[in-house]
């Protein structure tokens, strides 16, 4: 007599995915639960000890007073709501890179291809981001709302909006997150109703993609351990589809790079449309922070905005670090090319930068001539930065010592961004504070330093490849 037949639906899959992750642990109990309330039992305290303490030093840093004239009512929603759009935008772009569920490639190969329903063989791994991504919105907003309670910028009825507000930014998170990653293959169901049906989109979710996905990490994990970032870098970048047909015109060596990298933008117009953003509400906070009484932060967000919106146009820069020692094509000799690379980025800073500081000096009535100059007078500085950034090369083995390897590698790759913001923010602080004399001097010194540091960097990778 034959047995009664397999029972159907998800409650028959839930069975038998039980099961079969009995046969993969062997037996032995499920560990998971416990290791997501030590995880969440860590964040709330590091949120308790560090959080709340940096928060309210940060809004003391920024004036509470000028926050509550400028960043409250109707000034206040639309600065928080971009905020949330580009967090919401940026979780989509890392779905597509990897996403919310990424199970192991011997799970995938050997559970996720069986005729389970997909929404519970992957519920798992979607319940643990999404669980992630709700405790840290929800700690951030409480850290925030805490600090401003604290720092007496706002009365403590805005805790509860802070924290909901947070909480709702992790919701969002999630799910744009989950959405890029059931967008980044052509087929199957990709519209906006998959973001608010996680099981739709974890139907949606196609094997070869979850499958490359699965090894990118593994491949991202091995880089960023061993502190190569240009291997992480290459691995995410997206492949190039638009503008195969354009070529380029016979130019001089300088103006073919110029021209080179110019239709590198053209062919990833995200690429191009991300720095155009950034480096335009960069461009917009430093001449802001021209104005007295404007708080230094908003020339620390300028600055680092910049440096953002620049390295978005230099990608030539970095594939001429990253192919260092091949033989030149051009003829242009190795230094001589590194500066051609910054043709292309610098003129479109100082374009975006000079209507950026126009705009600022029509509609902002204290702000004068230096809104628009000061915003390009800080270009050699971010040019120099990334100079020295794309021409690092990877970090010396001495820095991998026991019990300081992230710590050192970290700082050793954040050297560039350091220099640009100490340098541009002190500048600026004394562009208002100081005069002009001692002004410039902050800022050439601090631009001669990341221009000479980063030719010595490009000379000496030259110098390391010769044979």
């Amino acid at each position: 007599m034959s047995g009664p037949p397999d029972e159907a639906g998800p409650a028959g899959d839930r069975e038998r995915l039980d099961q079969a992750r009995r046969v993969i642990r062997g037996g032995l109990p499920e560990e998971g639960n416990g290791n997501i309330v030590y995880a969440a039992y860590v964040a709330v305290i590091a949120a308790l000890t560090y959080g709340v303490p940096a928060s309210r030093a940060f809004f003391l840093f920024v004036d509470p007073g000028w926050i509550s004239r400028h960043l409250t009512g109707i000034q206040g929603v639309t600065v928080v709501g971009a905020l949330a759009l580009a967090i919401w935008l940026l979780a989509h772009r890392l779905g597509s890179i990897r996403g919310p569920v990424v199970p192991d490639l011997p799970y995938l190969d050997h559970v996720a291809v069986s005729a389970l329903d997909r929404a519970v063989v992957l519920r798992r791994w979607w319940r643990l981001s999404l669980l992630g991504c709700l405790v840290g919105g929800l700690l951030t907003g409480a850290v925030v709302g805490t600090g401003m309670v604290v720092a007496g910028v706002s009365s403590p009825w805005a805790l509860l909006p802070a924290s909901v507000a947070g909480l709702a930014l992790g919701l969002g998170f999630a799910a744009m997150w989950l959405w890029g990653q059931v967008r980044s293959w052509p087929t199957g169901p990709r519209g906006p109703a998959t973001v608010l049906r996680s099981r739709t989109s974890l139907r949606a979710l196609h094997h070869v993609a979850l499958r490359t996905q699965s090894s990118r990490a593994v491949t991202m994990g091995g880089a960023v351990l061993a502190g190569d970032l240009r291997a992480a870098r290459l691995d995410v970048a997206s492949p190039t589809t638009r503008l195969r047909r354009t070529r380029l015109r016979a130019r001089g060596p300088v103006a073919a790079l110029a021209g080179r990298d110019l239709l590198g933008l053209r062919r990833s117009p995200g690429a191009l449309l991300t720095g155009t953003v950034l480096c335009a509400l960069g461009s917009w906070a430093l001449a802001h922070a021209t104005v007295p009484g404007v708080p230094n932060i908003v020339a620390f967000a300028g600055i680092i905005a910049c440096y953002l919106g620049f390295g978005s146009w230099a990608e030539g820069l970095r594939l001429q670090g990253d192919n260092a020692g091949t033989p030149p094509l051009i003829g242009l000799a190795y230094g001589r090319e590194a500066l051609a690379h910054l043709v292309t980025p610098s003129a479109s800073y100082a374009v975006v930068s000079l209507l950026a500081g126009g705009l600022v000096l029509a509609s902002a009535p204290a702000a004068g001539a230096a809104a628009v100059v000061w915003p390009l007078a800080v270009l050699p500085l971010v040019a120099g930065a990334h100079l020295m950034a794309a021409f690092r090369g990877l970090p010396p083995v001495s820095l991998f010592s026991p019990g300081s390897a992230v710590v050192s590698v970290a700082f050793w790759y954040s050297r560039p961004l350091l220099l640009t913001v100490i340098g541009g923010v002190a500048s600026t602080a004394l562009l208002t504070r100081s005069s002009l004399s001692n002004t410039l001097m902050v800022l050439v010194l601090a631009s001669y330093a990341a221009v000479a540091f980063g030719r010595r960097r490009v000379r000496l990778l030259d110098e390391g490849h010769r044979t």
